[in-house]
């Protein structure tokens, strides 16, 4: 038998039931109270993934809830791809990563866990960080707790200007 802890996972098996419905990307207060959020930008905001892929998995998220990228406004694009690159910037001085994937999924067809809200993942990867567990028996090793992620990056964020 396989035991793998993944702790962070409580969370959501905790959460208020009643809003399951709700978008969970979706966000009212522009405080930093939601848990991992890293940036506040006017049209779009920047949390760490709470199901990462890999340490530093981040992503960028509009405001506007849409699943289509017509309907985001050109302001909201243009702030998208500029915390798009400085999130690259960032995850690759902290991580001192080899390369990143940058990736948004439309549609379930396309891979998307959260097809209602467009979200652009960002995921630091290392030459050889896909080990035989991800190759071989459909396992993911996440190397670092997603509250130690945060810690790493909160202040590289908290003096991002844009």
């Amino acid at each position: 038998m396989k035991i793998i802890y993944a702790p962070w996972r409580m969370d959501y098996l905790m959460q208020d039931k009643s809003k399951i419905n709700e978008c969970v990307f979706c966000v009212e207060d522009k405080s930093f109270d939601n848990k991992y959020m890293l940036y506040r930008g006017k049209y779009s905001f920047i949390k760490l993934n709470m199901f990462p892929y890999n340490c530093g998995h981040t992503l960028v998220i509009p405001y506007v809830h849409t699943k289509e990228l017509n309907n985001l406004s050109y302001e909201a694009g243009a702030e998208i791809m500029l915390l798009i690159s400085k999130s690259c910037d960032i995850l690759t001085e902290v991580y001192k990563c080899d390369g990143i994937n940058v990736g948004l999924n439309l549609g379930k067809a396309a891979g998307a866990g959260i097809e209602k809200h467009l979200h652009f993942h960002i995921i630091p990867r290392w030459e050889g960080d896909v080990s035989f567990y991800s190759t071989c028996s459909d396992l993911r090793v996440v190397c670092e707790l997603l509250d130690d992620t945060y810690a790493k990056l909160i202040n590289h964020f908290k003096g991002l200007e844009i």
